[in-house]
């Protein structure tokens, strides 16, 4: 056949199927579904404009989701031959989003297909997740109470005298985790919403946890207090300063916003109760001293709990978790601790300070992270967004565990003669010696 006969029968094909796409116009009504709550259902109507005049028993006219873990078709197809109407019925499954197609096939080929519907399925709040919010708040500040008995504001002045340890817990914390987050973000998402969770948890504050392993991990409690405080009061500029600057090269088409209230919340939660534990020590000496003794099992109990119950009432999460989110999110904390100790080492710091700056540098504010994805991002991109602070929440105690774990172990199995300590005992005890750098040494053990 001659090529010239052939190109044009290929041309006429390719022109009488153009005519027929033309010829039958399908689409959505004004207003139809686009963001819908999981385990809702809904109705979605749409209309169709066919010219080609086929019979109505050869046209079926079918609603296909792209992704039917996100939305279900739950009935079917109901289509209106007389008023050229249609309509079908989803149920929302999980958040996230999607779209939906209609597609008009005849004896078994499809002849049209509309323009996507574009679906958000957004997170119903639960009141499992209301009652884990509330009561991690409310036990975090209670253990506050406890870490004022066991602080020693003189040893807190004598940190803040020569700085070097919290001024290297901030350089590890503001200066080179942010680098990190964005190192780790540019190399394994290529989803800008996930991109910005990493580097939003990279540029967080110190979390309130950090000061609770400290405490079991035998830190220097007084500087992971002292620091705490410096890296949620500087996230008031740290935070602004990175998100603007090199945050702006990941999301310049985001308008984020720093949620700066959320920041002086946690400044007055930490302070309060802060405040009431040096009150305890001044006129509450017996009730102090209870505290002090019951900080090192309320630290153990409080990491459980936020554990078991923050993996219940976040389980929806782990639908969303996949491997380069595990790996990113392990990869921010946990070298966060090794830069943190790495740092401390190389300017010669004690051990419990050592660990105290580790720790401060890898438990990062999760809660800050999320609040301010969901002040930049709508639903579902804010959820989806948070699956990094989250991830990294959950891979955090994995290496404080181990090292819990060897600590005892070592304590258990190879023990060493003890070490000459000097307590802070209360007036009522037979006697009375200085305060050490370390809050453990010095209080927790009194």
């Amino acid at each position: 056949m001659c090529p010239v006969v052939l190109l044009a029968l290929l041309f006429s094909f390719l022109m009488l199927l153009c005519e027929i796409t033309a010829a039958i116009n399908i689409t959505f009504h004004p207003g139809s579904l686009k963001k819908i709550l999981e385990e809702e259902e809904r109705s979605v109507y749409f209309s169709v404009s066919d010219k080609t005049f086929s019979e109505p028993n050869e046209v079926l006219y079918r609603a296909i989701s792209n992704d039917p873990n996100i939305i279900e078709i739950s009935n079917g197809t109901y289509f209106d031959y007389d008023h050229n109407n249609g309509s079908f019925l989803v149920r929302a499954l999980f958040l996230g989003k999607t779209s939906i197609h209609v597609v008009q096939e005849v004896n078994g080929t499809t002849k049209a297909i509309s323009q996507p519907l574009k679906v958000s399925v957004v997170r119903r709040v639960r009141a499992i997740s209301r009652a884990f919010t509330a009561s991690v708040a409310t036990l975090v500040s209670l253990n506050y109470i406890n870490m004022g008995c066991a602080l020693d504001l003189s040893v807190v002045q004598a940190v803040l005298r020569k700085p070097i340890a919290p001024s290297i817990g901030f350089l590890s914390q503001y200066a080179v985790m942010p680098l990190v987050a964005y190192g780790l973000a540019r190399l394994l998402f290529d989803n800008v919403i996930l991109q910005l969770g990493l580097f939003t948890f990279g540029c967080s504050p110190g979390g309130g946890a950090s000061n609770m392993w400290t405490v079991l991990l035998n830190g220097n409690l007084n500087l992971s207090l002292t620091m705490t405080f410096i890296s949620n009061l500087a996230a008031l500029g740290m935070m602004p300063l990175w998100l603007f600057t090199l945050g702006r090269s990941l999301f310049s088409e985001i308008a984020t916003e720093v949620p700066f209230k959320n920041i002086l919340l946690s400044l007055v939660s930490m302070l309060i109760p802060l405040g009431i534990g040096l009150a305890f020590q001044k006129w509450l000496p017996r009730v102090a001293k209870f505290c002090r003794r019951i900080l090192a099992p309320v630290s153990i109990f409080m990491i459980l709990f936020i554990i078991a119950f923050g993996t219940y009432a976040n389980l929806y999460m782990f639908k969303l978790f996949t491997w380069n989110i595990l790996i990113a999110a392990s990869a921010n904390v946990w070298l966060g601790f090794f830069i943190g100790c790495l740092l401390s080492k190389a300017f010669d710091l004690k051990l419990e300070d050592i660990i105290a700056v580790a720790v401060e540098t890898g438990v990062q504010n999760t809660g800050i992270a999320i609040v301010l994805l969901g002040f930049s991002l709508e639903q579902p991109e804010a959820d989806l967004a948070a699956v990094v602070p989250v991830a990294a929440s959950i891979m955090t105690p994995i290496p404080l565990l181990c090292a819990y774990i060897i600590m005892k172990a070592r304590r258990k199995y190879f023990p060493k003669a003890p070490e000459s300590r000097l307590y802070v005992m209360d007036d009522e005890d037979e006697k009375k010696v200085l305060p050490t750098s370390s809050s453990i040494d010095s209080k927790v053990l009194a």
